[in-house]
């Protein structure tokens, strides 16, 4: 594929997923979130998709078309990139229309990665866009746009936001939701047992996928107290799937040691530097992939601190792309058109 298909292209797949997502998470923050029980009916309605099934969170949370808002979580992190790259390559005020179905939907999933991963990506964004005199006056536009709409919402629901807001800055508080946070007792037990599997085994760790037959022996008691997590799969002899690490930092140090966790970090490093590199000395389609890269990078990697799997297809998409771009002529340069 020529550089310009690749961003028009998986952008345009991107964006139409997203349309979908939207529908149903907006429906469902509606129904769920706001109660607004007579839209129930019409929510339902996406159940006569065969890949849907629509359920309601019971804390209001929304999952749109993923699992669970975790997942949702990973795929908003995974897509936002390509979404934000709108504001740089079209016109009109539609441009700016997916980021703001990113930051909504991220505000409504709940999700405390989520909400953490995306702002830092969208200030990744900002940073790049204030270096260009073209874009200050949008920044600065946005941000006011922004403060009359909160305004407006609070003047006609303004207890329910001020609430909603209070709640997504508590549960980032991961220290002091560990003892009530069930979901968090069982991620820092997982990777406290890594940590003490890698501190056994430093140099070369104990061999990919092994990670957990060792730290089973290494779950900390404050995590597996009054855990019902634990009881019902983790620890369940009954369940097939193997239990999670939580982190695929700490699980390479479990299972690849300091060796492999040194590979991997330099991966991490080649990649978001030659993204950088390729948004100060490329032009058109280089630098606005370069843009998406660097987004999309900084999150995904971010994100492998509350996941343990290499299935986040979106590193692996985000490599192979830095790879066809590396791949090109240094004289490569090249007009875009707005989609």
């Amino acid at each position: 594929m020529e550089l310009k298909d690749i961003l028009f292209k998986i952008r345009k797949v991107f964006l139409y997923s997203l349309i979908i997502a939207s529908i149903y998470g907006f429906l469902e923050t509606l129904v769920s979130f706001f109660h607004i029980g007579f839209l129930l009916p019409v929510l339902k309605l996406l159940d006569y998709f065969p890949f849907l099934e629509v359920t309601l969170h019971a804390e209001g949370r929304i999952s749109s078309i993923s699992y669970e808002p975790p997942f949702f979580a990973i795929y908003l992190i995974t897509i936002s990139g390509w979404m934000f790259s709108y504001i740089l390559t079209n016109k009109g005020i539609f441009k700016f229309l997916p980021t703001i179905a990113i930051l909504l939907l991220t505000f409504f999933s709940g999700s405390r990665t989520g909400l953490m991963v995306v702002f830092f990506q969208f200030v990744i964004l900002i940073t790049i866009l204030f270096k260009e005199r073209t874009f200050r006056k949008y920044i600065i536009n946005a941000l006011s746009s922004f403060m009359i709409i909160l305004s407006i919402l609070l003047v006609f629901n303004g207890e329910k936001i001020i609430k909603a807001v209070s709640e997504k800055i508590e549960s980032l508080d991961f220290k002091g939701n560990l003892k009530k946070n069930i979901s968090n007792k069982s991620r820092f037990g997982m990777q406290y047992a890594s940590l003490q599997v890698f501190k056994e085994n430093p140099i070369i760790g104990v061999g990919f996928g092994q990670q957990s037959y060792y730290s089973r022996h290494h779950y900390p008691i404050w995590a597996t107290s009054n855990n019902y997590e634990f009881d019902l799969w983790y620890k369940n002899k009954n369940e097939k799937s193997f239990p999670p690490g939580y982190n695929i930092y700490t699980r390479l140090l479990a299972e690849t040691g300091i060796i492999g966790f040194f590979i991997y970090l330099t991966l991490i490093f080649v990649s978001i530097s030659i993204s950088k590199k390729i948004i100060k000395k490329a032009s058109a389609e280089k630098r606005y992939l370069g843009i998406i890269l660097l987004i999309s990078f900084s999150g995904l990697y971010i994100n492998g601190l509350q996941v343990d799997t290499f299935r986040i297809y979106g590193i692996w998409l985000c490599l192979a792309i830095l790879i066809r771009i590396l791949s090109e002529k240094p004289n490569y340069v090249s007009r875009v058109n707005t989609d």
